[in-house]
């Protein structure tokens, strides 16, 4: 049993593209990663923990993962375009500079954290290390947890969650509301 599983509803039908899920590569000739797959296919589209929006592949839907992730990935290449001096206080403290050119947006906070997968760096179980980054401060991006798993297990920890989106962070409710 995943840490999704409980967050399910009684009756809730998930929707999602499944093979645009399924069948998707990135630049590197990987996929989606396991827990976000799990999550993706236990819980679908929707609000976690209270304030997260975890993109998903909608099809046409602009709220779709494919949407988004042009988007933001947008705004990671006007970062590029910048002077270096910006490049390097965005990427304080735990960011590099080819984290800027791989990273892949997944999620957004309603507080404008965006969680971004540095794919260059899988795992042996095909998981991409998270990175939060807040949109408001233009910086800090920290290292969050090797997977979802691991991020939303962090959310829920008092001092866990000050470590990855800063100190003035309170731990998240337990939560997932469909859309």
């Amino acid at each position: 049993m995943s840490i999704f599983t409980g967050l399910q509803r009684p009756q809730f039908q998930t929707y999602y593209d499944e093979e645009f899920l399924m069948e998707h590569r990135f630049e590197n000739g990987r996929g989606f990663p396991p827990s976000y797959i799990d999550y993706v296919k236990t819980l679908g589209y929707g609000r976690l923990c209270g304030l997260w929006s975890i993109h998903i592949p909608l099809g046409d839907h602009p709220d779709s993962w494919l949407h988004r992730y042009h988007d933001w990935r947008s705004w990671f290449d006007d970062l590029l375009e910048s002077e270096e001096v910006l490049q390097k206080a965005a990427l304080e403290p735990d960011g590099f500079p080819e984290l800027l050119e791989h990273a892949v947006p997944f999620a957004f906070s309603e507080e404008n954290d965006l969680l971004v997968w540095d794919i260059q760096s899988p795992d042996e179980w095909g998981e991409f290390p998270i990175y939060a980054f807040n949109l408001r401060t233009w910086g800090n991006f920290r290292y969050a947890a090797p997977d979802l798993y691991s991020f939303v297990e962090a959310l829920l920890d008092a001092e866990r969650v000050k470590s990855i989106l800063g100190t003035h962070r309170t731990s998240f409710p337990y939560t997932f509301e469909p859309f």
